[in-house]
């Protein structure tokens, strides 16, 4: 675990920088045009998918499982393949579809998508299921390690395009798939089982009875995230389509501390649930969805007042008008970890239809609204907003708040719980309010009349130490915030002490 941890932390941050590189490269335009293309194909895979890399995960993690049951997945990947390459190089409209985008270009992009999130996903569960998990962690790094080298020197001499940033893709995952074949060999005896005869049948109906409740969910997520893209890139355009997705990488980060969390609250949750045990239950619920929502609103409320000098210093002036729309961006990850514990909380729980019922109505209640925002005001039939890309992060950040309350609220009626919101409206707007006081205090001291790099870097250091001060205060004094008492921190700076020692 902790391998993976950091492995992933690694990882994180080199994409990071990669996407910085890929964005300064290109123009916004460019890096739009991009986004639209790689995340289309995101999109549709969920309807390729249907759950059944789910299905295949869980069955190799149950058991080891004879040559012929990875070949028949091997297939059924071949065949999402194969169909989809014929579709949009024959029959698919690509220029209206994909809104004036080659076919050369659309093929790429779902070359790169496919052996990106399909073929090396599904290599990466066979890794982590036969317990390989370094070797994969190791093949990962390896990948994000060549990618941020070779998108280095494509912006050092003056090459970077979108077709270039595909080739680079699809050539990085061939290139690592081959390497696997050899790496992730299992030089040990074959696994007791692994020699049972493969039941096609038998197997292809256990993959129908795991993938049934999942395929209506799937039909409406590539809806859903293929036209809340499609939407920004037709009426927004390229520019807006890479001011948005510039804000989500920034926003993205702050998702990590959850991700890191989740299978804990998730074996620690069902293992309560199963011992009946809902004093343990609403605890851990109460500590986590508090603390990771404190966590959020600390690095959004400090990041939020800095937008523009952030922007600015990562992305250059072409990007500039980005900064509002990362500066609501930054309160989205706030309620997107509260989202991911709250489901986690009805998976763990047993409440799969709930979760699915709620996800798809979500998703339907709210493509009406990503027109709205998206609409220009003489759009037809019905006349929009016309706000692009600060439309599009004003609707994920209001979806968000709205819906993970109401999955709040749904889980504490049924494990019988008060509904727990006051937590948030304080957390939050102190924190933002905190924010902004302590780039007050910082900037006063020095004349901005002319903007200086090492000037604004040092003020944003003084506004660090206030604002955690400031933080560290309310904490204290407020500890409800994060969902514990004054003797829980006590006892654990205590302990942080002694590990220090």
């Amino acid at each position: 675990m902790l391998i993976s941890i950091a492995s992933t932390g690694l990882r994180s941050a080199i994409g990071f920088i990669s996407g910085l590189l890929v964005a300064r490269g290109l123009s916004p335009s460019g890096y739009g045009d991009l986004a639209f293309l790689i995340g289309s194909f995101a999109a549709v895979r969920s309807l390729l998918d249907m759950g059944s890399s789910s299905a295949f995960y869980t069955f190799i993690s149950q058991r080891a499982r004879v040559r012929g049951f990875y070949l028949l997945y091997a297939g059924w990947l071949t065949a999402q393949f194969l169909i989809t390459l014929l579709l949009v190089m024959l029959i698919l409209p690509v220029e209206k579809i994909w809104l004036g985008h080659d076919r050369a270009v659309v093929l790429l992009a779902f070359m790169a998508s496919f052996m990106q999130q399909q073929v090396w996903q599904t290599i990466t569960q066979i890794g982590e299921a036969t317990r390989k998990t370094v070797r994969i962690h190791v093949l990962n790094t390896a990948v994000a390690v060549t990618h941020l080298i070779l998108v280095s020197v494509l912006l050092l001499y003056s090459l970077m395009s979108v077709q270039a940033v595909l080739v680079l893709m699809v050539g990085e995952y061939i290139a690592v798939t081959i390497l696997s074949t050899w790496f992730l060999k299992d030089k040990q005896p074959e696994r007791p089982g692994a020699k049972d005869g493969l039941r096609a049948w038998e197997t292809i109906g256990d993959y129908w009875r795991y993938c049934k409740p999942l395929i209506f969910l799937s039909v409406v997520s590539c809806l859903y995230d293929f036209a809340d893209k499609w939407m920004l890139q037709r009426f927004g355009g390229a520019s807006q389509q890479g001011f948005y997705q510039v804000a989500y990488q920034f926003a993205a980060v702050s998702i990590l501390a959850t991700a890191s969390i989740l299978n804990v609250f998730w074996k620690e949750t069902a293992e309560a649930t199963e011992r009946n045990d809902p004093k343990k239950v609403r605890r851990l619920y109460q500590k986590v969805s508090r603390g990771l929502v404190m966590f959020g609103a600390v690095i959004s409320g400090f990041l939020i007042p800095w937008s523009q000098q952030i922007v600015l210093s990562f992305l250059g002036q072409a990007y500039m008008a980005a900064w509002p729309v990362l500066a609501v961006m930054f309160l989205y990850p706030i309620h997107q970890s509260m989202g991911q514990i709250g489901t986690t909380m009805l998976l763990a729980t047993g409440h799969t239809r709930t979760y699915v019922a709620m996800t798809v109505a979500t998703m339907l209640i709210t493509m009406p609204l990503s027109y709205l925002t998206q609409a220009p005001a003489s759009g037809i039939p019905v006349a929009g907003l016309g706000l692009g890309a600060m439309g599009m992060a004003l609707k994920m950040v209001l979806v968000g708040v709205v819906s993970v309350n109401i999955q709040a609220w749904v889980i504490a009626r049924y494990q019988g719980w008060r509904f727990d919101w006051l937590y948030q409206v304080v957390g939050i707007i102190a924190a933002v309010a905190i924010g902004f006081l302590s780039k007050a205090i910082a900037t006063m001291f020095w004349d901005w009349s002319n903007p200086d790099p090492m000037r604004e870097f040092a003020a944003a250091c003084v506004a660090s130490i206030i604002y955690l001060t400031l933080i560290g205060i309310l904490i204290w004094n407020m500890s409800w915030l994060i969902g514990m008492e004054k003797k829980e921190i006590k006892e654990m700076l205590g302990k942080l002490s002694i590990l220090r020692a």
